[in-house]
């Protein structure tokens, strides 16, 4: 029930957004005809984000623990859901009823009460747990922190939200000189962790003495001297140090990480002109340009296929049922697990009576039609449009079908389609799909990327077929690269590292 009513709250902010903008720009001079007017647009509005809300499950996110990563899709949602809208009005009556800035004003006002219906959730949860902690005081322990990265960021946060009243943070060292004197959270930097015994003498001087040193970044990644800093203060005081990669049982985990990041990168030869800063999703460069085109693209094909979107997912409701799409995790780029998704094509495993049902038996020929015409892939237009995949690039698979020896291939986002996908898709070994895979990464570029947008919707309609002559070539380039010792160690004396990391 509150899922529905989170869900009416959102979509009573669409109409009230659009109300709005026409006094805001009217200057607040209520006109009844004006208001009639719009109400077809409203209304629009309204049946336009029930659809996208509801796909993009805000209704199901628990307002008062909203983040930014949840911020972002408010405003992807609500943006996507107007420009639907503006869609279907124009074509229906080409909007002659509405101002031309009603919808860019409704815009920013319906993003601001969106984000400020959560703020005020938060604050109001808050509040409560601020009324109902109330009691004794507590003795107040002063925490002083190492580390500045996304951990200290939760660390700081959960001392806010739980133990605000007997624990308090006197400052943070950090492992750069550059952000001594900054606030993270309103915590100042102090200085760095070889200085500690300087920053404990200036706290006590101040009449502040630190209980606890909670240390938030990796040992060995911390330099040798504030190595021994940290072990005297452990040894010679009565100070606790609380290493917490330790406690929680991560230590090592981190530098196993990028160990096999390192080790990755190394199994793919690249040209000298991609030793630049953008390396973190493409192996030749061109990162930040792809994932521009990336963005401008899937925002206008979602648009354009809209209706076939809403056909399909008709399609699908009437052929196996709800719900329309299913996800399966699959390693991403650098083996960061992420959600696939796909539309529905087989119905479920077992009967009413819990019986297993046969494969075979549990797909129709519209759900082999979808499959073979690719149909079924259309969700992943969000996985692009959030950055978890891009148009062009190595299919993801399953963690069971990844495979250990040619990692390589997680450097760059997966692709909706790939130049395995283009040579032979489903008819080849996942030996092939490999080569082929790596020999794309070798030869990256923009004019390559369209031609395999090109043959996809070829074999869209044709269906898969194998290209012998690309798959020779993909395989005696993978063979020459592992004949070169520096990669033939890298790929068959694998470090365990790199099995943390797919």
């Amino acid at each position: 029930m509150r899922t529905f009513l989170r869900l009416g709250i959102d979509l009573a902010w669409v109409a009230l957004s659009a109300v709005l903008a026409l006094l805001i720009r009217d200057n607040f001079v209520l006109s009844v005809p004006r208001l009639q007017a719009i109400i077809p647009y409203i209304v629009v509005c309204v049946a336009s984000a029930a659809v996208v809300f509801t796909v993009w499950r805000l209704h199901r996110t628990v307002w008062r623990y909203t983040s930014l990563l949840d911020v972002l899709h408010l405003i992807a949602a609500a943006t996507i859901a107007l420009l639907l809208a503006l869609l279907a009005a124009f074509a229906f009556n080409r909007l002659e009823d509405v101002a031309r800035a009603v919808p860019v004003i409704q815009w920013f006002v319906l993003v601001v009460a969106l984000i400020g219906t959560r703020t005020v959730a938060r604050l109001r949860e808050q509040a409560e747990r601020s009324r109902t902690s109330m009691g004794a005081p507590a003795p107040v322990q002063h925490v002083l922190v190492v580390g500045v990265n996304d951990l200290t960021e939760l660390y700081l946060s959960s001392i806010a939200e739980f133990a605000a009243t007997n624990r308090a943070v006197v400052g943070i060292l950090s492992q750069g000189r550059a952000l001594q004197g900054r606030l993270m959270r309103q915590y100042r930097v102090l200085g760095v962790p070889e200085d500690i015994s300087r920053v404990l003498s200036e706290l006590e001087l101040h009449g502040v003495t630190v209980d606890r040193i909670v240390v938030l970044q990796p040992f060995e990644h911390l330099s040798r001297s504030a190595q021994e800093a940290l072990l005297e203060v452990e040894r010679a005081s009565a100070i606790e140090v609380e290493w917490l990669l330790e406690t929680l049982g991560w230590r090592g985990s981190e530098s196993g990480g990028r160990t096999a990041q390192n080790t990755l990168a190394d199994t793919v030869l690249r040209p000298p002109a991609s030793a630049d800063s953008d390396q973190s999703s493409s192996p030749h460069g061109s990162g930040y340009l792809k994932r521009a085109i990336d963005l401008v693209s899937v925002t206008c094909l979602t648009l354009a296929l809209s209706p076939v979107l809403a056909l399909v997912a008709l399609i699908v409701a009437i052929d196996v049922g709800l719900p329309l799409v299913f996800w399966q995790q699959r390693p991403g780029r650098h083996g960061r697990p992420f959600r696939l998704f796909k539309f529905r094509t087989m119905r479920p495993a077992h009967d009413a009576r819990g019986n297993r049902i046969p494969d075979e038996l549990r797909s129709s020929y519209i759900g082999r039609f979808l499959r073979r015409s690719r149909l079924d892939e259309l969700p992943q237009l969000y996985n692009i449009l959030v950055g978890e995949m891009s148009f062009v690039g190595p299919r993801p698979l399953l963690p069971i079908d990844q495979p250990q020896h040619s990692l390589s291939r997680l450097l760059i986002r997966p692709g909706l389609t790939g130049w395995a996908q283009v040579n032979g898709g489903r008819e080849i070994s996942p030996e092939d799909k490999v080569a082929l895979d790596i020999w794309y990464m070798m030869n990256a570029s923009l004019w390559l990327d369209i031609t395999i947008l090109w043959r996809t919707l070829a074999i869209m309609g044709s269906g898969d077929r194998v290209n012998e002559k690309a798959v020779e070539i993909a395989h005696a380039m993978l063979e020459e690269i592992t004949t070169t010792p520096r990669v033939e160690a890298s790929i068959r004396h694998e470090p365990s590292g790199a099995q943390h990391a797919a």
